[in-house]
């Protein structure tokens, strides 16, 4: 008690001392090191970090390229820890925290990614760096200065890696399996993270993760290399960290523990030491010079010890620093133990180690380290936006956006909130910990659905729950007597259902669970929980399905017999409000699914196999199987109508950009988001590599009033309308193109009722290089030039 009353005087101490009295992770205004030009706020961030390496001997130099940084006392530079997280809110993992700080947790990225919002997801990044601020400044407090691990001001997020497989664990983190999407929604997180009301300084250095091919297997990625070719490494798995890069201009890039090979890799060295994909692609080809490299937590010394790539930790050192990895992260030291032997040997040159450190000081300074708190308006943020109602709103929103409606037989929904008996099914109604995700903060409180659904419906409503399971897991039927006779005399059954942390997660991907010693399908609802719907869809069939989890889940049986189903993901500490909202028609859902729901993992290549072509394909971009529900649905509880698609020219040069534009009303009875979706089919005749069976080029979420319409128009720009080619470059390629508008994406290349679809044609007699296109965007998620 003594302890949280000292914590709270704190906390209260700094939400209200002006800024020129809060502790510095840098001292630059005592001598000698005041009179510095690195402590010169009127010079440029690159000269101040060029001084002050100069300054530094080599020993010094080597501790400022781990992540505990230690103190460098006669400069006034404190101890320094970058380990953070900020995946979907500031991340707890790892911090020392008092016990009444508390913050916002937001959906999972796979939800946000459901939303298709890009201004919301920004504003996501907005108040998450506001929060890591306070936290960071207050930790500061704490401790006299010093950096804590998790209260650092950079962040290991965004997490831009492609859902290729529904099997990956880490499916959860990343926004989906579009790159357009990824790009797009990545850049919108990253500048929400970093750009703030100061043109000045950086908010918070967001760290874009894990370059490169990376989506599994997790358990096997401390040794695993994927084969890749170079069409599919420049069309499928580089372009978000190069949007990243060039249009959301990211201050760190962290390598993944895989490595990479590919045509110009054949060594298929591990990621951490790839020269290929960090110095040839990520520094020269995507001018990422100044951004700080940084490992995953051990992935230096896994060079080592798990890829054994090379047989020692020195010249694991040394091979990743000569590759340009900045940073070591973890407790095993590998630079600070090893670097200073790699110099002896003449393996490191003691320019590289100062070429890293100049890149880590550099954007420290470009954080406002190294300045006058009263010159660092970010400096002041305190206790006082942790946690706001503004940011509780946000968090709310963005938990409804996220939900996306997959069925909805008869109009079953809305549900009126005057029902006599509910009966509230499944092992993840009432679960609060299932809702965070993973690399979660610590949030004031937690809805669950179970209790949002209490809060929602009337007072004389009798809300039966049973949990059906013990756990998601789900390995047997001993519960399952409860739950029917709560289903069996219930005006409607809620049936909430999933994964959860203990079934898919880092560093496991999704198994086959057991029901009874019967093996289920890895990608089907865990465990017994099918078996709990049959037996609960046998005694009432006025079922609700509401689905809590990372991955897709495939759900045929389902589909096929159950009236409603809800895929909510991941939706945060307010997410069980937001799906009550939904089931009762205070929210109307709009989100659309970021990725392809298979029928089973029957139908997947093997995990390990990065071939995005290999038959059937993976993502709906190369998947030619049978699906439950694709990649871009989503239903309303309203009805929209598109017409009057119109191009601005029908035939263009390859250089050239094109208008689309096209109306969306609103003919349904409620209020609504539409989710306007703009897809292309490229020609694929005259190639010999793969060209996609269809590209998301456009997308926008869109509010519109009942009986009201909304002309939209978007741009495709001549990067838009190219592909990649065998090589890894990317062309425009004469001939007829398909283009395709609407809510959804067309199944088979044919338009989908209430899809709009026309055609153009690129002229011209062989393919044009987009480096030969002057006023091409530069990425996915670039302005044009």
């Amino acid at each position: 008690l003594i302890m949280a009353v000292k914590w709270l005087l704190l906390v209260l101490l700094v939400g209200i001392c002006n800024a020129d009295n809060f502790p510095r992770s840098v001292d630059c205004q005592s001598m000698p090191q005041k009179g510095y030009r690195f402590c010169d706020a009127k010079l440029t961030p690159e000269e101040r970090a060029t001084d002050l390496v100069s300054r530094l001997n080599l020993s010094e130099q080597i501790g400022q390229t781990w992540t505990i940084a230690p103190a460098i006392s006669r400069l006034g530079i404190n101890a320094y820890n970058w380990r953070s997280n900020c995946v979907h809110g500031w991340s707890a993992s790892g911090g020392h925290w008092g016990l009444d700080m508390k913050w916002t947790v937001f959906p999972a990225p796979i939800g946000l990614g459901a939303t298709f919002d890009v201004d919301l997801v920004r504003a996501v990044g907005e108040a998450t760096a506001d929060e890591g601020r306070a936290l960071h400044n207050l930790m500061l407090a704490k401790y006299n200065g010093t950096s804590t691990e998790a209260a650092a001001l950079n962040c290991f997020s965004p997490n831009v890696n492609l859902f290729r497989d529904p099997r990956w664990g880490r499916g959860e983190e990343t926004f989906g399996e579009d790159p357009f999407v990824l790009s797009q929604l990545g850049v919108a997180y990253t500048r929400g993270l970093q750009e703030g009301s100061d043109p000045h300084y950086v908010k918070v250095v967001a760290c874009a993760k894990h370059y490169v091919v990376h989506s599994g297997r997790d358990n096997d990625r401390a040794h695993f290399t994927a084969n890749t070719t170079m069409h599919d490494l420049y069309d499928t798995y580089l372009p978000a960290f190069k949007s990243q890069v060039i249009g959301g201009k990211v201050g760190q890039i962290m390598p993944a523990y895989s490595g990479v090979r590919c045509k110009l890799a054949p060594d298929g060295a591990p990621d951490c030491a790839n020269k290929f994909i960090l110095k040839t692609v990520l520094r020269e080809q995507f001018g990422g010079h100044n951004i700080s490299v940084c490992s995953d937590n051990g992935g230096v010394s896994e060079v080592h010890n798990t890829h054994h790539y090379v047989d020692s930790d020195v010249l694991a050192a040394a091979v990743s620093i000569n590759a340009t990895t900045d940073l070591d992260l973890g407790h095993d030291a590998i630079y600070f133990n090893n670097l200073e032997k790699a110099v002896q040997d003449h393996f490191v040159a003691p320019e590289t180690i100062a070429e890293s450190v100049w890149r880590n000081f550099y954007w420290r300074i470009r954080l406002g380290d190294f300045d006058p708190a009263d010159m660092v308006s970010y400096q002041s943020i305190g206790a006082d936006h942790l946690n706001t109602k503004a940011n509780q709103e946000l968090n709310l929103l963005s938990a409804r956006e996220s939900i996306v409606l997959l069925k909805n037989q008869d109009g079953t929904l809305p549900l009126k909130k005057n029902l006599h008996n509910i009966a509230v099914i499944g092992p993840n109604a009432d679960d609060s910990r299932v809702l965070l995700s993973n690399y979660e903060g610590i949030p004031s409180t937690i809805t669950t659905v179970l209790e949002g659904i209490k809060a929602t419906v009337s007072s004389s409503a009798n809300v039966m729950f049973s949990l059906g399971c013990a756990d998601t897991a789900c390995k047997d039927k001993h519960k399952f007597d409860d739950a029917l006779v709560a289903a069996k005399n219930a005006d409607v059954v809620i049936m909430v259902m999933g994964l959860s942390g203990r079934l898919e997660g880092e560093g496991h991907d999704r198994e086959p669970r057991p029901c009874d010693q019967e093996m289920r399908d890895s990608v089907d609802l865990p465990g017994c929980q099918y078996d709990l719907t049959q037996a609960v869809a046998k005694v009432n069939s006025k079922i609700v399905l509401v689905l809590i989890n990372g991955g897709p889940l495939s759900i045929s049986w389902e589909k096929d017999h159950i009236p409603v189903i809800i895929e909510a993901f991941y939706p945060g500490a307010v997410g069980g409000q937001a799906v009550a909202d939904v089931l009762f028609g205070d929210y109307n859902p709009g989100g659309r699914m970021p990725v392809t729901t298979v029928t089973g993992d029957k139908d997947l290549p093997p995990e390990e196999d990065y071939n995005m072509s290999t038959p059937p394909g993976r993502t709906y971009k190369y998947y030619t199987g049978n699906t439950v529900f694709p990649f871009g649905y989503g239903l309303s509880y309203t009805t929209f109508q598109y017409q009057d698609l119109q191009l601005s020219e029908m035939s263009i040069q390859a250089c050239t950009s094109l208008t689309v534009s096209f109306t969306v009303m609103n003919t349904g009875h409620m209020d609504g988001d539409e989710v306007s979706q703009l897809y292309l089919v490229a020609p694929r005749d005259a190639v010999s590599y793969p060209v996609p069976l269809r590209t998301l080029t456009g997308f926008k979420r869109t509010h519109i009033a009942s009986g009201k319409s909304l002309m939209t128009k978007m741009t495709l720009d001549p990067y838009d309308l190219s592909v990649v080619n065998g090589d890894g470059m990317r062309v425009v390629n004469p001939g007829v193109y398909q283009l395709f508008v609407g809510g959804q994406q067309p199944v088979d290349g044919a338009s989908t009722e209430g899809v709009l679809s026309t055609h153009f044609t690129i002229t011209g007699s062989s393919p044009s290089m987009i480096s030969d296109c002057p006023h091409a965007k530069r990425c996915m998620a670039c302005s044009p030039q």
